[in-house]
């Protein structure tokens, strides 16, 4: 038998007598990769099986980043590692499986196979006290130790629990001395790499994307930066497992100076995404980091520069990269996507710059804005008939009309259903399409098809905090009070910060005649926000609930009408100040209105609630079925303690009906 080389340990300290024969070397790689824990990484097996055989051959100086796109995944002679990132990719899930493995199936495995931080080149490290399999006069041949061969631009893994006992001591340690090493080891392992606010399992991670600085600092580009973003919270929402934060809590950080651990800590997420985006001619240049948000350890990193029409490919390659890094999949159209194929799907440039202007006015929830954004939208849909996501963004506009621009519900329902069908047809994994749906047979009456279009878009799109409210409205009105309190506390969970979500559940705890833990919650949503004209209605409301400080009470009222004007807020202030004696004030408010009412758009809601206030029950009735024929959503009869003097009267169950609630 021909006498084969050893490999020496890898470390300063190896001793030729505890050299490493490639025999052994190639039995620990056939077992790896035979593992349960291997056993589906195709692509990491053939890093692993390629790497370590170059090593053997005594070519480790050749493993170089083109070489293995090209040998271990057939890349071809073409293949650019600029432009495909397979190899940079793979080595940082390699190195991640081999912690896992090392913790689980390979605890007590005698030779650890390691990839350091920047290098392709494995090592070979003995770590038990086995006795190598000795071959024939073996000649011990040391091998370089590990150097970078190729800058890492991705941060890889932890570093392995056992490093600290890769010296040749170990081998004379007795088991039961071994067994209490491994164990210290690993929980030093596990309060280094998760520490208080550490990374969760898997299965639990949370990540919030704050918004991408434009670097070009004009307002012409902050529409990419800020649509990147929005795009990057949709894309990682849809990765089972990965909790996102929302939309206004993450953009309430936008051009704050705060520390990672400070926002992990208020939007209760173990990991931060934040970015930046820079135009220069045609060329688009967007930076990510990844970060942990419990000690600000670095997760990953990556830097794109390519030609501005490819920024929807850069959108989703970082969705990759960063759901990848957490253990999650990312899930595009029902099926789990590579790099590789994810990028076919992708809409034109003109497409996705229209749907990233769309997105950038439709988040501002203004009249004017709104209809801008309608626009941008249908502009993407006319580049791109195949765009999943403008059509559903465009159901989202329309399901907003009524609530900001006043438009009938009548007049938008046939456009809700339109552009969220098409995107189902087109996309069947959007769950926002299924909550435009459910909106849609809200507005139709029909309780059973809302509820089962709610469950459905919540199971595809869990982490959407506005869902969730939607849902927990509906609730409301067809009278299922206990559930609307967890569907707005999970909405405040996701979006901690947002002061809609945070006096959402405010609104519950009124309702319910908590009235000092719901002002308590109002107060804490107005420090959020001061600004926020819905926390202040609450908080008023809730104090002319509660029957006492009804001064206070008018004030935050008059507040929010002043912060959001318009008849729904007034309404509430008209049935205050009737509610509390000064029917006077409350009476102009009314004569307002009915001047109004005549106007379309105008909510018969607001005029029937100053009624109410007033006591006088036949106009109120009146007004509210005029309400109910305006498809008002805002009716929750079974819900507002408002409602509760007209209860007892027979034409409330008659409404009632008429809405198909009873």
């Amino acid at each position: 038998m021909t006498p084969q080389p050893a490999i020496i340990m890898a470390g300063h300290d190896a001793p030729e007598d505890v050299a490493i024969l490639p025999s052994e070397i190639r039995r620990q790689l056939e077992g790896m990769l035979a593992s349960r824990t291997f056993r589906t990484a195709e692509g990491q097996k053939s890093f692993l099986r390629y790497a370590v055989e170059e090593v053997l051959a005594g070519r480790a100086s050749q493993i170089k980043e083109y070489l293995i796109g090209v040998e271990a995944f057939a890349r071809g002679d073409l293949f650019d590692p600029r432009l495909d990132p397979i190899v940079r990719t793979q080595a940082r899930k390699l190195r991640a499986r081999l912690v896992k493995y090392y913790l689980t199936e390979g605890a007590q495995d005698p030779i650890r196979i390691e990839f350091p931080k920047g290098s392709y080149v494995p090592t070979f490290v003995r770590v038990g006290d086995a006795t190598p399999v000795v071959e024939e006069t073996p000649s011990p041949v040391d091998l370089p130790h590990a150097q970078p061969s190729e800058p890492a631009l991705i941060e890889t893994a932890p570093p392995a629990p056992l490093a600290f006992l890769r010296t040749w001591k170990i081998a004379a340690l007795s088991g039961a001395l071994l067994a209490l090493l491994l164990a210290v080891a690993f929980a030093f392992y596990a309060a280094r790499a998760k520490p208080a606010e550490r990374l969760p399992e898997m299965a639990s991670s949370s990540i919030a994307v704050l918004p991408f600085v434009n670097l070009n600092g004009d307002s012409a580009n902050e529409f990419l930066s800020d649509g990147l973003t929005d795009d990057l919270i949709e894309s990682l929402g849809q990765a089972p497992g990965l909790r996102v934060a929302g939309r206004t809590s993450a953009f309430r950080f936008k051009g704050k100076a705060l520390s990672v651990q400070e926002i992990g800590q208020q939007l209760k997420v173990h990991a931060v995404l934040k970015g930046t985006v820079r135009v220069f001619g045609d060329h688009l240049r967007i930076t990510a980091q990844l970060n942990n948000a419990a000690d600000g350890h670095h997760l990953w990193s990556g830097s794109f520069e390519r030609d501005a029409n490819d920024a929807r490919e850069i959108q989703r390659d970082i969705s990759l990269e960063v759901a990848n890094a957490l253990g999650a999949r990312l899930v595009y159209g029902g099926d789990e996507k590579t790099i590789a194929t994810v990028s076919a799907a992708s809409p034109t440039h003109d497409a996705y710059q229209n749907y990233l202007q769309g997105l950038y006015h439709w988040n501002k929830l203004k009249v004017d804005d709104l209809t801008m954004a309608i626009g941008y939208f249908e502009k993407a849909i006319a580049a791109d008939p195949s765009f999943a996501r403008a059509y559903t963004a465009l159901a989202d506009c329309y399901v907003m009309a009524p609530q900001v621009a006043s438009t009938p519900p009548t007049e938008i329902v046939p456009k809700i259903r339109a552009a969220a069908s098409k995107a189902l047809a087109l996309d069947s994994s959007l769950g926002e399409a299924h909550i435009d749906l459910a909106i849609c047979a809200e507005y139709d009456f029909d309780w059973t098809t809302a509820g089962a279009e709610f469950k459905k878009g919540l199971d595809l799109s869990p982490d959407n905090a506005v869902a969730h409210l939607w849902y927990a409205k509906y609730l409301a009105i067809v009278g299922r009070r206990p559930q609307v309190l967890v569907q707005r506390q999970i909405a405040a969970e996701l979006d901690p910060v947002s002061p809609y979500a945070v006096q959402a559940v405010g609104g519950y705890l009124s309702v319910m005649g908590r009235y000092d833990e719901a002002i308590a919650q109002f107060r804490k949503a107005i420090t959020l926000e001061p600004n926020f004209g819905l926390s202040h209605q609450g908080l008023g409301v809730a104090y002319i609930l509660r029957g006492r400080d009804f001064p206070e009470g008018i004030a935050e009222l008059q507040l929010a009408c002043k912060l959001m004007p318009g008849p729904r807020r007034e309404a509430l202030l008209g049935w205050a100040y009737a509610t509390v004696g000064n029917t006077v004030e409350a009476r102009k408010i009314l004569k307002r209105f009915l001047a109004e009412s005549t106007s379309a758009g105008f909510p018969a809601l607001a005029v029937g609630q100053v009624y109410i206030g007033l006591g006088d029950k036949d106009r109120a009735f009146e007004w509210l079925g005029k309400a109910a024929d305006q498809r008002d959503l805002d009716l929750t009869l079974k819900w507002d303690s408002f409602y509760e003097p007209l209860r007892s009267d027979a034409r409330y169950l008659v409404l009632l009906r008429r809405l198909k609630l009873a």
